[in-house]
């Protein structure tokens, strides 16, 4: 019973600095109400024209045979994006129901000379919530919820958890990004670090 709550109590400090640390100008709200989490990359040895190409292959990699496609694809302003989707990042069980929960996403790439601006936009949680009477589909607007909003009190429990763990899964995409950038600026443009963060339907 000891070892029990004392488990408990470890897992809600945990939570709780997640969530803390999300709490920060770790993201921000568009006008859309999208939440966006952006990185910038500087001082890349590479070209605008370069690092356009090496986000296009990025993409062109990571979405193979899923059902994600581009978006944007602007060689001239050095702009692409691809559409995807973090599936079943996040289940729960909140007596009577349980949850699974899924998170399109919009991951873009804007190039400049020696620069690159790397951000995640997040609009939807997606998914199901079911009990053993019935199943419903989830289409809830994340900034809408918590811990975004903070005044809405609807469903606090499953997105105050859930949040983190998107969180934690949007930065990692960033920094496999950034990991492409920088082995191609030092010359190993095929070298591509597995798209392990995204899967297919």
């Amino acid at each position: 019973m000891t070892r029990r709550l004392f488990g408990t109590i470890i897992a809600f400090a945990l939570a709780l600095t997640s969530l803390a640390q999300v709490k920060g100008q770790d993201y921000t709200v568009d006008k859309n109400g999208d939440v966006v989490v952006a990185k910038v990359v500087e001082g890349l040895a590479l070209q605008r024209h370069e690092i356009y190409s090496t986000a296009l292959k990025y993409l062109e990699n990571a979405y193979k045979d899923t059902k994600y496609k581009i978006v944007i694809n602007s060689k001239e302003n050095g702009v692409v994006a691809g559409e995807g989707e973090y599936l079943q990042f996040h289940e729960d069980r909140i007596i009577p129901s349980s949850y699974f929960l899924n998170a399109p996403i919009t991951l873009r790439i804007d190039a400049k000379d020696g620069r690159a601006r790397i951000s995640v936009v997040l609009n939807y949680y997606t998914g199901k919530r079911s009990n053993i009477n019935e199943s419903e589909d989830i289409h809830d607007r994340i900034s809408e919820f918590q811990p975004v909003n903070e005044s809405q009190e609807e469903r606090r429990k499953l997105y105050n958890a859930a949040f983190p763990v998107l969180f934690q899964k949007v930065k990692k995409t960033l920094k496999e990004v950034e990991d492409v950038f920088l082995f191609s600026a030092l010359g190993h443009p095929n070298l591509f670090v597995p798209p392990t963060y995204y899967q297919s339907a």
